[in-house]
């Protein structure tokens, strides 16, 4: 997991299997970026083989509280695997999904 500052928002990499343990780490991450008042993040799932549901459960909970400091957690996915999974579970309704980095941080500007 990598982690950039922006002007406009924080940006989280992702890769490989996001497991238990990786979305424990996960959380702890996001939760640190609401405490420092980051409330804009672009989560980068371009290199993520597979994400499991505990992982997906983080992202809705901390998207919650994001939005209730009117910011927002984007994220940028191109593995049609991951793609169907976020379409399967309706996630796709709940966030917005970009095709790149560069993209994703345009929206929060």
């Amino acid at each position: 997991m990598k982690r950039k500052s922006t002007d406009s928002a924080e940006i989280i990499i992702l890769d490989g299997r996001i497991d238990q343990d990786g979305s424990e780490e996960l959380e702890g991450v996001l939760q640190e970026c609401l405490e420092n008042g980051k409330n804009n993040i672009c989560i980068d799932l371009m290199d993520v083989k597979h994400i499991c549901s505990s992982a997906l459960g983080v992202l809705v909970a901390i998207k919650r509280k994001i939005k209730d400091n009117e910011g927002d957690i984007k994220l940028v996915i191109v593995n049609e695997n991951l793609l169907r999974l976020f379409e399967t579970t309706m996630l796709d309704k709940v966030f917005e999904i970009y095709e790149s980095q560069r993209e994703c941080l345009s929206t929060f500007d």
